[in-house]
């Protein structure tokens, strides 16, 4: 008898723990509340995307400043026309300004619309931790605290590379925990200046010049580069990782991989798109940088394609948002757009497999997400229109 009421324990315990992995696989979500981000920032303020009145693409940045705070900033030209900076004066020499607005994600609320002006429409929020937010204005970062005031400043140095001539706007690439941020200056395939900066003390910890030959991906002590071939035809390279100012070398398992992102310590998510002679075949994966152990991640149904995952800078939890292609139209050469189908969600410390939240009532196209700290608020913003979505997430485990 003892021994049956064992196995009945251990047969009722197993259905319970399978329930609930398909309750969780089940579970649907849908936006707490959706706001069109013109209405906030006064829309006859902004450029409306996506039509021939704008001749460049207007730079948008969101970032959470902590749990509950979210910022969302927008590049637009100046109401008056820029002139000399006079002393005391310098703001009428800028161009541009960087509209934002703070809401509070569990109230709705518009707790704050700064403004700061911008020699360049490169600008915006680049990195956000608990100390505060870094915000580059051209050649210019200024960090903020958590209260909107500013507490540094620092201006950044002009790049001459060997071709002797200045380079333009600073790119700036941050990493998952918002306490690095490296920041390129030069074309693509040039020699470029590169600067690795401390965000939380707002100073220079490397600098090097190099050539930038692909998408980069940023951790707090390590970078990933993924070069492309310059010739049509010439064989695909490896992903290369390099501690910041050392020498690249490659990783040989992501031949042919590309849109590297990190996503936790030493965890790197990236695609394989082709298939080649390296030792995994063309899909999505997650690799341990320090090991290279690469796991190829499914997508729930057939159709769906895994986007930039969202990062809790915490390492709480990170999300990769699961889109469907709509309005494609190969013969008329309309390439369509991404739709927000689900959240493939994975919590720390990230032994257990992932679960999938299917999203509801999206109205969001070509979508990017950010996570809060903590992993219990997602925002999602569309483009071209600037419409922003918040859903509220289950517990991290």
């Amino acid at each position: 008898m003892g021994w049956l009421m064992s196995v009945a324990a251990i047969w009722l315990l197993t259905c319970s723990v399978i329930s609930a992995a398909t309750e969780s696989q089940n579970r649907e979500v849908v936006p707490a509340y959706r706001v069109d981000l013109r209405s906030v920032l006064q829309a006859d303020a902004l450029p409306q995307l996506g039509t021939r009145e704008t001749p460049w693409v207007p730079i948008i940045t969101l970032h959470f400043l902590d749990n509950q705070r979210l910022a969302a900033t927008f590049v637009i030209p100046a109401k008056t026309a820029p002139k000399l900076a006079e002393r005391g004066q310098e703001d009428s020499a800028s161009p541009f300004r960087v509209r934002t607005a703070v809401l509070d994600v569990s109230t709705r609320k518009v707790l704050a619309t700064p403004e700061w002006p911008s020699s360049s429409r490169a600008a915006g929020i680049i990195s956000a931790d608990d100390r505060g937010f870094v915000i580059q204005t051209g050649g210019k970062l200024t960090r903020f605290s958590p209260g909107l005031a500013a507490v540094e400043q620092m201006n950044l140095p002009a790049c001459a590379p060997d071709n002797g001539k200045a380079s333009g706007d600073w790119s700036p690439n941050s990493s998952w925990t918002g306490r690095r941020v490296l920041l390129i200056s030069g074309s693509f395939w040039s020699r470029s200046c590169w600067l690795w900066i401390d965000t939380e003390g707002l100073q220079v910890l490397a600098s090097w010049q190099d050539v930038r030959s692909g998408a980069i991906a940023v951790s707090d002590d390590r970078l990933v580069l993924q070069p492309f071939s310059r010739q049509f035809g010439d064989p695909p390279l490896p992903l290369r990782i390099a501690m910041p100012g050392g020498d690249w070398n490659a990783i040989p398992s992501t031949l042919n991989a590309s849109k590297p992102q990190f996503v936790g310590q030493n965890l790197l998510y990236f695609q394989v798109l082709l298939a080649t002679k390296s030792a995994v075949s063309p899909g999505v994966y997650l690799m341990q940088t320090d090991n290279e152990r690469a796991s190829r991640l499914e997508t729930p149904r057939e159709g769906w394609a895994l986007g930039r995952a969202a990062v809790s800078r915490t390492g709480a939890r990170f999300l990769i948002p699961l889109t469907e292609l709509k309005g494609s139209h190969p013969a008329l050469d309309i390439s369509g757009h991404s739709v927000l189908r689900g959240l493939l969600v994975y919590d720390a410390p990230f032994h257990a497999s992932p679960y999938t939240l299917i999203v509801r009532d999206s109205k969001i196209r070509n979508p990017s997400a950010v996570l809060s700290p903590d992993g219990r608020h997602l925002a999602i913003l569309g483009y071209p229109e600037p419409l922003l979505e918040i859903f509220e997430l289950p517990p991290t485990n």
